[in-house]
């Protein structure tokens, strides 16, 4: 008698048993729920939605630092780092999201190499701007920087999902 919500495969003992363990979830049922309403279709329009308010937000709080301190609020190619940052994160994420079912052992490779060509195209289309004096200020690193990392987390956060859900 002990045993009895394993028995009923739908309930939500069942799932936690069968599956491993491997989801909990405190709010029970409902939760579970929710978690298998959450649609593999709707991560693009939502990865792009976060890409670009984010960058958005972070290129004009970037632009509004820098006319604060007196420099330039466009200088260092702010413009074309975001630019380039907007056009390889979504790259990089579609390429993950259109192979996920035929190369699914190959998804962190992806996501590797995409890092990878993101540096490429900086020392081929930024670092030569950078480097005219021979010197790469803090403030010309910050301008590339800054968007690659927001959009290396939001990359990352989204890879694990698509992973989680594959």
């Amino acid at each position: 008698m002990a045993r009895w919500p394993f028995r009923d495969r739908k309930s939500v003992y069942a799932h936690l048993y069968h599956s491993g363990c491997g989801h909990f979830h405190i709010f029970g049922h409902s939760a579970i729920e929710k978690d298998q309403q959450l649609s593999i279709r709707s991560f693009p329009v939502f990865f792009l939605t976060l890409l670009l308010v984010g960058l958005g937000l972070l290129f004009f709080g970037h632009s509004w630092f820098l006319e604060s301190q007196g420099l330039d609020p466009y200088g260092n190619q702010l413009v074309k780092s975001y630019l380039l940052n907007v056009a390889m994160a979504s790259m990089v994420f579609f390429a993950i999201y259109f192979y996920r079912n035929k190369y699914r052992d190959l998804l962190g490779f992806f996501f590797l190499g995409g890092s990878l060509i993101k540096f490429v195209l900086f020392f081929i289309f930024l670092y030569p701007g950078y480097n005219q004096d021979g010197i790469l200020e803090r403030m010309e690193f910050l301008a590339f920087f800054v968007p690659y990392l927001f959009s290396l987390f939001l990359e990352t956060y989204f890879l694990v999902k698509l992973l989680n859900t594959v």
